[in-house]
């Protein structure tokens, strides 16, 4: 049941409410991160890399030193916004930033770290040298070696430290994204003169897809194994007819709750390949719930009107089936296919991603706390609100003050707009909204449909699970000391006891 707890649920409200405080307690002061936020985006996956020495030895050493380079530049220019490129460095080309090269400071990877705070002065441009990005990196994986008496050659994956990139963009002034949307399955189609492509094996377009991950983007694809299975549910002309139906089940097959049609159209004149490349939203599951849900009497003063309020904010970051998320066109001379679709691949993932990057920037030099109200039913509900605020790195602390078996009061620190939180929510299935713009609130998707716009929520805006909250017989929530747990990248979670 969506609503809140009569009287006559005290009893089992009372065991939620001690569930919950445990959950809480336990999560938030152990000794470990109680949700720690994901690192792929730091990991940037299979860098092609070959060089010639006078030793396999230096060969090798060559390689893997450019392959850093080159990933460093990689994931640079994957977390900020274009317009703040001109202050990263090309390193690949061994070239320095090129706005205010004379304003780059070195950056030292030993210094203490310092929690962040309010951002002031211009951004300024980033310098790294070689040891530099040793010290940034954590790891590399190396694939497909080829080595000879002077030559070395492999594709290896780079895993930086994600508290020291943090820092590194934090120190420059520059605002930078680490969200990631939800993983789209894609489908893949060719079109040439010849025909339609998608489950044939002569389909280099979907071995362009596979040939390397894309699950560490900030909008994260991965392609379908293409079996047999897979044919059945699925031919090219229903993937850019944009078949519902069949759409569906691949998504239902692959557990994603999007699928992206990647047409890319092939005409060769002139000895030129000219690949046309449009990625389409060919499938969007649904933010919103039914409402075959029994109200609680404390929410019956709902109208009508009211009770059917759309969550406007998850329309407005959802693309519509149809749009299309970003179109490239690129050439290459015949015969090198395999090139132009992976450059076709990473530009068009690039621009799909800059919308969503605009809206999920995390900007240190504004930061605001946040007065928030949290609704659930259920430890799972709570769980998934406590994962959502711990894994996005736009929220700084969570502070919870007041926890009952329906709700929690909490104050949030808040880098950059909150608006932009809203969005991150959404991709962890919660939604954050504000009736009037000073108070804020958190619920799973069911209970956000039936409270917002609710005159029961308009008129109890603050204060909602406090003391005053809970029946007299039922659990209380007591003031005590605040411990904090601080995290390496300067984000803290907060509890009273």
């Amino acid at each position: 049941m969506v609503g809140f707890m009569g009287r006559s649920g005290v009893r089992s409200g009372i065991r939620l409410g001690k569930a919950l405080l445990a959950l809480a307690l336990a999560g938030v002061l152990a000794g470990g991160p109680a949700f720690a936020a994901g690192d792929d985006v730091f990991v940037v996956p299979r860098v092609p890399v070959q060089a010639q020495a006078d030793s396999a030895t230096a060969a090798k050493q060559a390689a893997q030193d450019m392959g850093r380079r080159r990933a460093m530049d990689i994931l640079l220019r994957r977390v900020t916004v274009e317009e703040d490129w001109v202050y990263l460095p090309r390193l690949a080309a061994g070239q320095p930033a090129g706005a205010g090269a004379g304003n780059a400071e070195a950056f030292d990877p030993n210094a203490a770290y310092t929690p962040p705070s309010r951002a002031s002065g211009p951004k300024r441009a980033i310098a790294l040298s070689g040891r530099d990005l040793e010290l940034l990196e954590s790891g590399f994986e190396v694939y497909a070696e080829k080595s000879s008496a002077t030559t070395y050659r492999a594709y290896i994956t780079y895993r930086f430290k994600p508290d020291s990139v943090r820092r590194l963009l934090k120190d420059a002034r520059l605002p930078y994204s680490e969200t990631q949307t939800r993983t789209a399955l894609v489908i893949p189609v060719l079109q040439t003169a010849n025909g339609l492509y998608l489950w044939e094996e002569n389909n280099p377009w979907m071995a362009a897809w596979k040939s390397r991950p894309y699950n560490n983007e900030l909008t994260p694809m991965s392609a379908p194994l293409g079996d047999l299975e897979d044919a059945a549910r699925l031919n090219a002309r229903q993937a850019l007819a944009l078949d519902a139906g069949a759409l569906a089940a691949m998504a239902e097959h692959y557990g994603v709750s999007q699928v992206v049609v990647a047409h890319a159209r092939l005409q060769q004149t002139g000895g030129q390949d000219r690949l046309t490349v449009r990625l389409i939203n060919g499938y969007r599951e649904s933010s919103h719930v039914p409402l075959d849900v029994e109200l609680d009497p404390a929410l019956a003063d709902i109208e009508s009107a009211e009770y059917d309020v759309k969550l406007e904010a998850a329309e407005e970051i959802s693309a519509k089936v149809g749009d299309v998320l970003a179109q490239v066109t690129d050439g290459e001379a015949t015969g090198n296919f395999p090139v132009l679709a992976e450059r076709a691949i990473e530009t068009a993932i690039a621009k799909y991603a800059s919308g969503w990057k605009a809206k999920t920037l995390i900007d240190h030099a504004a930061e605001s706390i946040l007065e928030t109200s949290a609704f659930f039913e259920s430890v799972s509900d709570w769980t998934k609100i406590r994962t959502g605020l711990s894994a996005t790195p736009l929220v700084g602390s969570v502070q919870v003050f007041a926890l009952s078996p329906r709700g929690a009061e909490m104050r949030l620190k808040v880098f950059g707009d909150p608006s932009r939180l809203a969005v991150a929510m959404e991709n962890y299935g919660v939604v954050f909204w504000s009736e009037d713009g000073r108070h804020w609130l958190l619920a799973t998707p069911g209970q956000a449909r039936v409270l917002r716009g609710s005159r029961w929520l308009r008129q109890r805006r603050s204060g909602l699970f406090g003391e005053s909250d809970v029946s007299s017989d039922g659990p209380r929530i007591e003031p005590a000391s605040q411990t904090e747990e601080e995290r390496g990248d300067g984000r803290k979670i907060e509890q009273r006891r």
